[in-house]
């Protein structure tokens, strides 16, 4: 695996664990810490990509609908965004770490 591959799987692999974090607040409906947890993965996500990168755009997309779930009090519907979200992941995760 080559150095760019390497750490570009190391902050998919961050994002699967603050997404974890997101997903265990949802399911205790603890609505604080899903914020906290959504709001790190905004911050990991530009600190990673950059607000201009298309992986950016594309992840804020997603996150920012959690977020708006999470802000309306819709914990049910946002713990079905953060689990669509987190097949994505687990995808994202499965393609960079495959070996070419």
């Amino acid at each position: 695996m080559t150095d760019q591959r390497a750490v570009l799987l190391e902050a998919w692999n961050d994002l699967s664990a603050t997404t974890d974090v997101l997903l265990a607040s949802l399911e205790a409906s603890d609505e604080d810490k899903a914020h906290e947890a959504v709001s790190v993965m905004l911050m990991q996500g530009l600190n990673y990509f950059g607000s201009n990168s298309v992986a950016m755009k594309q992840c804020f997309t997603v996150w920012d609908a959690i977020k708006l779930h999470i802000d309306r009090s819709d914990l049910t519907r946002a713990l079905s965004q953060a689990r669509r979200w987190r097949a994505q992941l687990d995808e994202i995760i499965s393609i960079v770490g495959q070996e070419k």
